[in-house]
Order: structure tokens, then C-alpha cells, then sequence
């Protein structure tokens, strides 16, 4: 998932060469911590009414640790995979017209198979056919996923929603602590909060309404998510 540090009233584009500042989720946030640990995120925090900055980066550290000494020869294939993925994530990163392509992110799995997620909007192009060609050249096993909406329209929709401040408009029984652009089960923004009095409709049927009036809002598909990011 995508998270940011609160910011300025005007949140920046996001750039995908900044990495997330660390969080800790909050309790109850299995779903999460799951999320975190296999897919490329983006993390955006508020702490109180201010909108936050845009942030892109991927679980997988392009600065590897080395395997001590004491490696077994799981560790060492554990590390040699890791290190072919980060590789070829570089590569990704730098190949010409990548950001005007379907690109969204990509999911390193070296701790399962060694194998590459290429997370894709829209049809295929000459850039998807270069990853997938430079993946089986070096014998990465790699696999498209399809997304409903771009990293474009997912940040936007993040913007836009950090541009309501709590307690106002859709936000108006909500306070706002985090958004998430990128999930790897679902296409679209997750926003964490918590009402700021218990509906009383109940939180499903809130949950619902707020869900679809931020759909409408942003144009992209919406989900709540109850609790809060705790900066570490």
C-alpha cells in the first residue's frame, strides 16, 4: 500500500524515487502488515488536519544486507534471488518511457519463488514487452496483473481525498490518519480513520456511504479501512 507524512495544505506530486517514511500500524491492522510485506507501497500519514506529501517506493531496499558469514544455503539462495529481483527493478525503473506506459509498480516474491508481479493498466505495450523479454533473459519468472486504474489516478484520488480536511465534507463524522494508493488485493485507495462519533446507522452502513461518496468524488474505487498510523 501508499502512505504519506503530513504536509503542506497543497500535497506534492508524488515521485517514485522517495521512499516512505517508517510507519507502525496501529492495532488491528493485520490486513496491513500483510500488504506491507509483499507488495510495493506508498505510505501517506496524517497527523492532525493537514494534507501530506506524496511518497512511492518499494518494500524491496535497493540496498541489499550481505548474508553473514553463518548463511545456510537457503540464506545464500534467499539472498542471490533477492539480489537478481533488485537488479532487474533498477533496470525497470530506468528504461525509457516507463512513466507515460501502464506501469504501476512491480511485486518482488523472493521469499516465496524468486518470481516478478509486472502490476499493469491497460493493454500491452512495447515497454511491457521489454520487462517481460529482459525478465526471461535473465530467468526471472515474471506475470502481469491488471489494474482498473493507473498510479496517475490513484495518487490524484489520494490527493483529492487529503485535500478534505476532517470534519468537513464527506469527512464531516470521519478523522482521517492514513490512505493507502496501492494494495495488493485491491485496485484502488484504502483510507484508514475513525469516526469521530459512533454513526448511527452503524459503521457498515456508514462505511458504505462514506466509501460511495469518495468513489464519486475521486472517480476511483474506495475502501475504509478502521484504525491508525502510528509514526515510528
Amino acid at each position: 500500500m501508499t502512505f504519506r507524512d503530513a504536509g503542506p495544505a497543497h500535497p506534492e506530486p508524488a515521485s517514485p524515487d522517495e521512499s516512505p517514511a517508517g510507519m507502525k500500524p496501529g492495532a488491528g491492522l493485520m490486513k496491513r502488515r500483510r500488504l506491507l510485506a509483499s507488495a510495493a507501497v506508498v505510505l501517506t500519514a496524517i497527523t492532525g488536519v493537514t494534507a501530506a506529501h506524496a511518497a512511492t517506493a518499494a518494500v524491496s531496499d535497493s540496498t541489499l544486507k550481505q548474508p553473514d558469514a553463518t548463511a545456510t544455503s537457503f540464506d545464500a539462495a534467499f539472498w542471490h534471488r533477492q539480489e537478481r529481483l533488485v537488479d532487474l527493478r533498477g533496470w525497470t525503473e530506468d528504461l525509457p518511457g516507463l512513466k507515460t506506459s501502464g506501469y504501476v509498480t512491480s511485486i518482488n516474491n523472493e521469499p516465496v519463488d524468486g518470481s516478478v508481479v509486472l502490476v499493469w493498466h491497460g493493454p500491452p505495450d512495447p515497454v511491457q514487452r521489454q520487462i517481460i523479454d529482459e525478465a526471461r533473459r535473465r530467468h526471472i519468472p515474471i506475470s502481469v496483473q491488471q489494474r482498473k486504474h493507473s498510479m496517475a489516478d490513484l495518487e490524484r484520488a489520494a490527493n483529492q481525498i487529503f485535500a478534505i480536511e476532517s470534519g468537513t465534507g464527506e469527512f464531516h463524522n470521519f478523522k482521517i490518519s492514513g490512505a493507502a494508493s496501492f494494495s495488493i488485493d485491491f485496485d484502488g485507495v484504502t483510507v484508514m480513520g475513525e469516526y469521530i462519533h459512533p454513526p448511527a446507522e452503524g459503521i457498515a452502513a456508514a462505511d458504505a456511504a462514506l466509501t460511495r461518496a469518495l468513489t464519486a468524488r475521486t472517480g476511483v474505487a474506495v475502501t475504509i479501512e478502521h484504525g491508525e498510523i502510528v509514526p515510528a
